[in-house]
């Protein structure tokens, strides 16, 4: 793919942006809004807590506009206040090196056939009008002929969410990453990236087909949908949130379960064995994990913690 790596420091970029982005299909999203700051700004935060440890929750958006004010003095010093910063996944240490050897077992084209070449006359007509409105013509649809279909939608939503001026390296949680590490806190990781990967991976090549169509319609008929998803974090609406990105999951419940529920219960567990350590742990996932009937929070509540919205 010479359209996108060029340079080693490029394609360390694209590799980190690639699993940013990617928390859009797994149910996180990004937004479009007002660089300023605002008043109605207040994202999400939950704590649960013993009598020796003390763990924050923060839903994030993968990408934002690098300017966009959203440290609250709410989140300032809840951050403040941990010896430990957790992530999704150690995207912020993604390298050319660790990374292409599992986008070759996971993301690229093991057959002799494109992709695009098995899509209904409809779902092609979908993916050209996706490539027509990023200023793609429809001639360089070569250049993803060995990838799977998952990951050109993700290669499709990053192209686009650049368009938006969005940018994966100021995204929240990657901001929190360099804060933490600038401070010396420790750093942890709930899931590591081939366990990321691995979820699109283990896709059939139907359910691989039928989230890129989806992600096609997605791009070019619900165009708003990224600025609603961005409102409802801003302002804290976490279940509208999770209401819209679940919606998007129609007719796709294994790979919803795949993709949010199997991930919260995985990461409830982890976040026990936290708590049965001391000191006090910040946690940033995507916002649309705490959302939902079976959100991250609802996994720890059976599991017997409180987990309260703060």
């Amino acid at each position: 793919m010479r359209l996108f790596f060029r340079t080693k420091k490029a394609t360390t970029s694209f590799f980190r942006s690639t699993f940013l982005i990617a928390g859009f299909i797994t149910g996180v999203g990004f937004g479009v809004q007002s660089v300023f700051a605002d008043s109605s700004i207040n994202p999400a935060l939950w704590k649960l807590s013993d009598e020796d440890s003390e763990v924050w929750i923060f839903g994030t958006v993968h990408a934002l506009n690098q300017n966009l004010q959203w440290r609250t003095e709410k989140i300032k010093q809840a951050f403040a206040s941990a010896d430990s910063f957790y992530m999704e996944a150690p995207v912020g240490d993604a390298t050319p090196e660790t990374m292409v050897p599992l986008l070759q077992k996971y993301a690229f084209n093991k057959s002799d056939t494109p992709f695009y070449d098995q899509l209904a006359p409809a779902d092609r007509e979908n993916f050209v009008r996706a490539l027509s409105s990023l200023g793609i013509p429809e001639e360089a649809m070569q250049n993803f002929a060995n990838l799977r279909p998952w990951f050109t939608a993700v290669t499709l939503a990053g192209i686009q969410m650049q368009a938006k001026g969005l940018n994966p390296e100021a995204g929240v949680d990657k901001a929190l990453w360099e804060d933490a590490k600038a401070a010396g806190k420790e750093l942890g990781y709930l899931e590591t990236l081939e366990q990321q990967l691995r979820i699109f991976g283990n896709m059939t090549p139907e359910e691989d087909l039928a989230m890129f169509n989806s992600s096609m319609v997605q791009m070019v008929e619900d165009t708003d949908m990224l600025d609603q998803l961005f409102i409802y974090w801003k302002t804290g609406q976490i279940e509208k949130l999770a209401a819209l990105m679940n919606a998007s999951f129609d007719g796709q419940n294994r790979m919803k379960a795949a993709l949010l529920d199997d991930r919260n219960a995985n990461w409830a567990e982890k976040i026990e064995d936290i708590m049965r350590g001391s000191g006090t742990v910040f946690i940033a996932v995507g916002a649309g994990h705490l959302g939902g009937d079976q959100s991250l929070q609802w996994y720890l509540e059976r599991l017997g913690y409180e987990v309260v919205r703060q």
